[in-house]
């Protein structure tokens, strides 16, 4: 089988790389953030190579995608960088694991290559408890088609969220598998809730506002997912207490916390649900400003979710180009 190899660039750069490749490989060619993480999805590259000369804001923002997603974060990323020690520095702070000159020398490429592989054997070689509890969140999420890659992008636009924020490695790392994770409780809740186009009753409501505490339990007793806890557990409160299922009041809810919960709610509200029509990314955007003048929300993390959305190109920018609403207009949710 053919290795799979994903070209970030433009049209020059894919055709360059291709050409010293090879006919060893097949080529999955994107010249941007959003084609990229379609590719991503869709192939499974076993390897990838952005461009990232001249300070490539498309390179970044495909680099700092991969790393961003709990699927695909172990990813090989091979760049190409401009020569000198700040441009190779800028490459592996934006996320790319090998860095290497343009035009590449083939015997060079061709050993990045190599070891980027290797890398990618042992890691897909690794396997304990907590990938199971990850495989379980994928089936959770994909008992409902409206939400394919909610988790993905929720931990993508997190974790950048949260770089913004300077907020440490660890807890960016906590922030990307809380992406996943945060909703694994809803294996717990009837999909006739889950999927209701339409407003929940009291009584459902009851019972959808459990799943972070079925969340929780799923993954308490896993000594390596416990740094997580809070997030799956707090990912539905507010800053005035009237969140659930705590009720914590301001510095009680902790940053990440509110960080993920606000790409959550992001997500949520700019991709088309069984239950109300998508927003715009500004759209969306506005919506979060307004809950926190309602004092439910961070209005400076609102902020930091406006330019990670942007970075990631997430969420639509036109009107256009959203379809009609499958539900009758008002009947949001956010879960």
């Amino acid at each position: 089988m053919a290795i799979s190899v994903l070209l970030a660039g433009d049209q020059d750069f894919r055709a360059a790389l291709g050409s010293v490749l090879g006919g060893d490989y097949s080529f999955i060619e994107v010249d941007s953030v959003a084609k990229a993480a379609d590719a991503l999805l869709a192939s499974r590259p076993h390897l990838v190579f952005v461009d990232l000369r001249n300070g490539s804001q498309i390179g970044v923002a495909v680099c700092r995608r991969i790393k961003g997603a709990a699927s695909t974060r172990l990813l090989p990323v091979v760049a190409c960088a401009d020569d000198g020690q700040e441009a190779t520095i800028a490459a592996l702070d934006a996320g790319a694991d090998h860095v290497i000159g343009y035009p590449p020398p083939l015997a060079e490429l061709q050993a990045r290559i190599r070891a980027a592989l290797r890398t990618r054997l042992a890691t897909d070689r690794l396997e304990d408890t907590s990938q199971v509890i990850f495989a379980l969140a994928n089936a959770v999420e994909a008992k409902d088609a409206y939400t394919e890659g909610h988790t993905e992008r929720v931990g993508a636009l997190a974790v950048e969220a949260g770089r913004l924020a300077k907020l440490d490695e660890e807890t960016q790392e906590a922030l990307r598998q809380g992406g996943v994770l945060h909703d694994i409780g809803k294996i717990g809740i009837p999909n006739e809730i889950i999927n209701k186009p339409g407003r929940l009753t009291d009584k459902e409501r009851i019972v959808m506002n459990k799943h972070p505490i079925i969340g929780e339990r799923i993954c308490e007793p896993l000594k390596s997912l416990r740094h997580l806890l809070p997030i799956i557990r707090w990912h539905h409160e507010k800053l005035d207490g009237s969140g659930y299922p705590d009720g914590l009041k301001g510095s009680q809810f902790p940053v990440p916390a509110q960080i993920l919960q606000l790409a959550d709610i992001y997500d949520a509200i700019s991709t088309d649900r069984p239950y109300h029509r998508a927003r715009t990314r500004a759209g969306s955007i506005e919506f979060l400003f307004g809950e926190a003048r309602k004092g439910w929300r961070d209005a400076e993390l609102v902020k930091l979710i406006a330019i990670a959305a942007e970075h990631l190109n997430l969420g639509r920018t036109r009107e256009e180009d959203i379809p009609p609403p499958p539900a009758p207009v008002g009947q949001w949710r956010t879960e």
